[in-house]
């Protein structure tokens, strides 16, 4: 009996020093995440407020990225959105400083490799972003350059040409991510190969002619203009 209260007591003592000694990293890693919250959340408002100031809707105005945020349904503004992604990759570094302090390895080190691989993420949304960018004002172009000839065609080949563009932005984005990269790398060469072959048979098997009609109005119409001047 008095080994077995002896080793109680050690037990208990033992156990005492370490919550002494746990509870200021507990106070430390609760005032940590209260601080980065709340600063996190003031950014958040900073950004938003930055980007309404910069007017950046505008410049996705009547463009596959303004179509995205409205049906995506967010609950949110494109600028909250934006927000919100700053809000999050800040109280990750948070998160990651609170656990360190708490002295939980594991999870510092999972934490570390995910923050690690916040840019390669950055980095793919801003090519998926100017890539739907791009593809809308392909969409316009190409729309612009043949309306006047041939406003059905100009529709389609305007549809055509931007998912053309936003299938190779996809493909950008997802290889950004170092995910499947060869793979992606072989679906590129597929996808331009299949273009190349399905562009050049369409011509030799009936499509010349159609572009040949197209080519002569667009011309004539030229033509005309040219004169009138």
């Amino acid at each position: 009996m008095p080994q077995l209260y002896q080793s109680l007591t050690v037990l208990k003592t033992e156990t005492l020093i370490e919550i002494s000694a746990f509870l200021p990293r507990l106070a430390a890693a609760l005032l940590i995440l209260l601080i980065g919250a709340a600063v996190a959340k003031a950014v958040k408002a900073l950004a938003v407020k930055l980007l309404e100031a910069m007017k950046v809707a505008n410049w996705v105005k009547n463009t596959p990225v303004e179509h995205f945020f409205k049906n995506a349904e967010f609950g949110e503004k494109m600028e909250g959105v934006l927000g919100s992604i700053v809000y999050w990759i800040l109280m990750l570094v948070v998160i990651h400083s609170t656990v360190s302090v708490l002295g939980l390895a594991s999870l510092t080190h999972v934490l570390e490799r995910v923050i690690a691989y916040v840019p390669r993420i950055i980095s793919s949304i801003l090519v998926l972003f100017f890539g739907l960018l791009v593809a809308g004002v392909v969409e316009s172009l190409v729309k612009g350059s043949i309306m006047s000839v041939d406003g059905r065609s100009a529709r389609l080949l305007g549809k055509i040409s931007s998912y053309l563009v936003l299938i190779i932005a996809v493909l950008a984005a997802i290889n950004e991510l170092r995910i499947a990269s060869e793979l992606i790398m072989v679906l590129f060469i597929g996808f331009v190969t299949m273009l190349s072959l399905g562009f050049g048979l369409a011509l030799g098997f009936g499509g010349q002619y159609i572009v040949k009609d197209v080519l002569t109005k667009w011309y004539k119409q030229t033509s005309e203009e040219v004169k009138k001047k």
